[in-house]
């Protein structure tokens, strides 16, 4: 858990003291988590391309956002 709970905090600190630090806050949590059950990266890297997938779109449809 504590383990979890700190790589969340650097993967979100690194991401930048911004708007973005509670969202990449949850993504570090569930992508932590994922790693310790599946013993593996990958479904967190699916977790966290979807994710920054969602914001490309965003940035590409909706005007004044980027």
């Amino acid at each position: 858990m504590i383990a979890t709970l700190g790589s969340a905090v650097i993967f979100a600190l690194l991401h930048g003291i911004n708007v973005v630090l509670p969202a990449a806050l949850i993504v570090g949590i569930i992508t932590a988590e994922l790693r310790r059950r599946s013993d593996s990266v990958r479904p967190g890297v699916v977790v966290h391309a979807f994710n920054n997938s969602i914001t490309v779109v965003a940035y590409a449809l909706v005007p004044g956002i980027g």
